[in-house]
């Protein structure tokens, strides 16, 4: 039987305990915890270490990340000049968003407090400075990137190591998608959340099939349900049956067909021609929406006098931004 593997990831030293609680959580479910320090990771024997760990992401079905108050060992091949060089941590994290692989993100609850108050004071300065500089939009990350420079030398962090924890916290805050972080003061925090979550997991897993089946389903039944329409049409249109041999007029089946489709296609016009020609404003003395007319007409449009009046509009339409109000 397959059995999940879950990748545990976080500095060891300091989270050794967790860790531990983490492993026999993870295995009284019945799946398999991948961790260094229990000997789960194959080293190459051409690799470093630290990679062979990262390779090890791409064989597992879940990631765990646990960010504490250490940031960790620095990554190997992280170049000295590196402002922020990675740890082993960060990168094992940049490899699972690599990789696409589902994530549970759990920070230290008082660190993410701190890293909560560096931050609005952060923005605090940056905003003021936005504010009293004229900064163009290419000039945009430059200024900010000097600004927590500057920022970070005179800030009081609560500890040496939170410079570095604060730069994971900003990739981590940063994510777009698959970004649920939880906070823990103890495992047993981290225990709930996951059970929960893997609870949830597997009601998903379950009922999912049912969904797909009716989203299938349902547009089937309105194709078939319009083939069964289109074939009695076609036989009450037959012009002719001689020798087993019936012939249709396939004209109005054809008009039958294209009739749902016109009607949306007029629908979407008349809304079209409407927005042109009437604007909608309020009155706020009064709190009434009224619409008005932008366009009136003294005689009866001929479709030709519709056609010159459409390519007479053409340059004009193509020279001029729309916005939503006007």
């Amino acid at each position: 039987m397959a059995t999940p593997r879950l990748f545990v990831s976080s500095t060891c030293y300091d989270l050794q305990e967790i860790r531990f609680q983490l492993r026999n959580f993870i295995r009284d479910f019945g799946y398999d915890a991948v961790m260094s320090e229990f000997d789960d990771i194959f080293y190459s024997y051409e690799t470093h270490v630290q990679d062979s760990c990262i390779e090890e992401i791409n064989k597992c079905q879940l990631f765990i990340l646990v960010v504490g108050n250490n940031y960790g060992s620095f990554y190997h091949q992280d170049k000295e000049e590196s402002i922020v060089p990675d740890s082993v941590t960060l990168k094992e994290f940049r490899r699972a968003l690599d990789v696409k692989i589902y994530k549970h993100i759990f920070i230290n609850k008082y660190v993410e407090y701190d890293y909560k108050n560096y931050k609005r004071a952060l923005d605090k300065v940056t905003l003021k400075h936005f504010q009293e500089n004229n900064i163009s939009n290419e000039e945009t990350d430059n200024v900010r990137n000097s600004i927590k420079k500057n920022f970070d030398e005179q800030y009081h962090f609560p500890y040496e190591s939170y410079k570095y924890v604060f730069y994971f916290l900003d990739i981590i805050h940063e994510i777009k998608e698959g970004n649920a972080i939880s906070t823990f003061e103890s495992f047993s925090d981290i225990k709930d959340t996951l059970r929960k979550q893997w609870a949830g997991f597997m009601y998903e897993s379950l009922t999912k099939k049912d969904k797909i089946a009716t989203a299938i389903i349902q547009p089937l039944e309105i194709k078939i349900d319009r083939i069964e329409k289109s074939i009695t049409k076609l036989f009450e249109n037959k012009t002719n049956q001689i020798d087993d041999k019936i012939t249709f007029d396939l004209s109005s089946l054809t008009r039958e067909t294209n009739i749902e489709s016109l009607e949306k296609l007029q629908e979407e016009i008349q809304v079209l021609l409407k927005d042109i020609t009437n604007y909608t404003y309020i009155d706020y003395d009064e709190g009434e929406e009224y619409s008005r007319q932008r366009i009136t007409f003294d005689k009866i449009f001929t479709l030709e006098m519709a056609k010159n009046w459409l390519e007479y509009l053409k340059p004009l339409t193509q020279s001029f931004k729309w916005s939503k109000t006007n």
